[in-house]
């Protein structure tokens, strides 16, 4: 829920005066109708949008409602680490 928070900017639970907004499903909603930047916080200024998607991918599923569902820390380390340094580019051989 904290990588939801920081990156949205909002918090977990929205009361209006007609409804009340979770922000997992929010977000989720979001991801699936291909609006992921309408999700970030505007004022995180510049970012590796490249970055977000799988970032907020990861968020909703440490979330889930289904606890056997959700990654252990270490996987999350893992994952967070992929996405921060992604698989390089294959580079042609000169002159071929």
């Amino acid at each position: 829920m904290l990588i939801l928070e920081l990156v949205t900017g909002r918090r977990p639970v929205e009361y209006g005066e007609d409804n009340v907004v979770i922000l997992s499903d929010h977000v989720r909603v979001s991801v699936e109708q291909g609006n992921v930047l309408d999700c970030v916080d505007l004022s995180m200024g510049d970012y590796p949008e490249d970055e977000v998607f799988p970032v907020l991918k990861l968020a909703l599923v440490c979330t889930s409602q289904i606890p056997s569902s959700r990654p252990s820390m270490a996987e999350v380390v893992q994952i967070l680490q992929v996405i921060k340094t992604p698989v390089p580019q294959r580079m042609e051989p000169f002159g071929y």
